[in-house]
């Protein structure tokens, strides 16, 4: 039989031997079970039916709290049921695979019933996220209406005031769809530079075909007007995917990659939307996996204390939501810890919110990797709660609510010590 050791703080005398430690638990006492914490080798290992069932057993309290925090996909409804019903997520991602074939109706109806079995159960009302871009990347398309790239839509207006006007009816329109389904978060839009050609291994990223436009000017205006528009629907948009993939060499889907462009570059050109965007709106932040050389060449930014915790947050002193880029792909399942390491690390740098696209049980991977942490006291507390703080705030301004005219004003900038430095 494996030792465990005791959570912090039980005294010894309330551990027993239950039945629960075939699952890899440890019974500490007729109301509490703790994950399984092995005392060891760091290389011991559960099998994910353990973690699963760990995840389950520990202190609904502690679930809640660092449930909140995950964003996950699902192929089938009751893939959801048991996480709603324990509270161990903060929200849904809901993609192609959940709306090919299906009616507007349909969709609603599902996403309202999630919301219906997390109600009470959860820390906030549940966050339903999804890739809205137009073009390329358009999941909930159909039954939404189909639209071309911002970037293409933009592509033939020549005056500012001609420009305003498309991106806010590009984004009405969205946004209609969006808040019909009970969508409040939106992955959009992409605020990285668009390149001048395609890389050479770029097998799912295609940013040429998303990127609204090479000049910083031109993208701030677009995402400015979209990202204020959205925000009147109370729908939460998302610049991504900072510190931006213009100059990234290789598809983070597939493999680590690394961002070698000075600090002075960035901040003259890639940086601009980013800080811009942010200082007048209500915008999150989603942060990718490719490693930010200028700052912490060894960690993704999305893990990466350097780039969220002392650039974002405190140099910037921007306040609003960080999302990662999904844990599940190649720079992340490549990295030496995997995605459990990767989710702990987003957590301590900083971010609010671990984005996980596919359904499945990676989640009690990520789930499984928290408690154990937050037991062993690798998670700070203080951080914790200013992150809980930020999601309360946003999550009941970006509440679904019925829509009237006019729409409710846009929430405060997280950043808005910066609104004056925006020309």
């Amino acid at each position: 039989m494996k030792r465990l050791t005791r959570p912090i703080g039980q005294p010894l005398a309330t551990v027993c031997t239950c039945a629960a430690l075939a699952a890899g638990l440890l019974c500490l006492s007729p109301r509490i079970s703790q994950p399984a914490i092995a005392a060891g080798s760091p290389d011991e290992t559960l099998t994910i039916a353990e973690k699963k069932a760990a995840v389950y057993a520990s202190p609904p309290e502690v679930l809640r709290k660092l449930g909140g925090h995950v964003i996950v996909g699902y192929h089938r409804t009751t893939q959801l049921t048991e996480l709603l019903r324990h509270g161990a997520i903060g929200g849904i991602f809901v993609t192609r695979r959940n709306a090919r074939r299906r009616s507007q109706r349909n969709i609603a109806d599902e996403l309202e019933g999630f919301r219906q079995i997390a109600l009470g159960k959860t820390e906030r009302p549940l966050w339903i996220a999804t890739d809205q871009e137009g073009g390329l990347v358009a999941h909930m398309s159909p039954p939404l209406r189909r639209q071309p790239s911002l970037g293409r839509a933009l592509r033939e207006a020549k005056a500012a005031n001609e420009r305003k006007a498309i991106a806010r009816k590009f984004a009405e329109t969205q946004a209609t769809g969006l808040s019909q389904l009970g969508i409040n978060l939106n992955f959009s839009p992409v605020v990285d530079l668009k390149p001048q050609k395609k890389l050479r291994r770029d097998s799912r990223t295609h940013l040429i075909r998303r990127a609204i436009s090479e000049d910083p000017d031109l993208v701030i205006e677009a995402a400015h007007t979209y990202c204020d528009t959205l925000a009147g629907w109370r729908i939460l948009c998302t610049l991504k995917h900072f510190p931006g993939l213009h100059g990234v060499k290789t598809d983070t889907h597939v493999r680590q990659a690394s961002l070698p462009k000075t600090r002075h570059e960035l901040e003259a050109a890639d940086w601009m939307p980013f800080w811009s965007v942010t200082a007048t709106t209500p915008a999150a932040v989603m942060v990718g996996h490719a490693k930010l050389d200028a700052l912490d060449a060894e960690n993704p930014a999305s893990a990466s204390a350097d780039v969220i915790s002392d650039l974002l947050r405190d140099e910037w002193r921007y306040d609003g939501l960080i999302i990662t880029d999904d844990l599940d792909m190649g720079a992340i399942n490549r990295r030496p810890g995997g995605i459990g390491k990767a989710a702990v690390d987003s957590l301590r740098a900083g971010a609010d919110l671990l984005l996980l696209t596919h359904d499945g049980d990676v989640v009690f991977e990520v789930l499984h990797a928290l408690l154990v942490a937050y037991e062993r006291g690798r998670l700070d507390r203080d951080r914790l709660a200013q992150s809980r703080a930020r999601l309360d705030r946003f999550a009941q301004r970006f509440s679904p609510r019925e829509i009237t005219w006019p729409k409710d004003f846009p929430m405060p900038s997280p950043a808005p010590h910066r609104a004056a430095q925006i020309d």
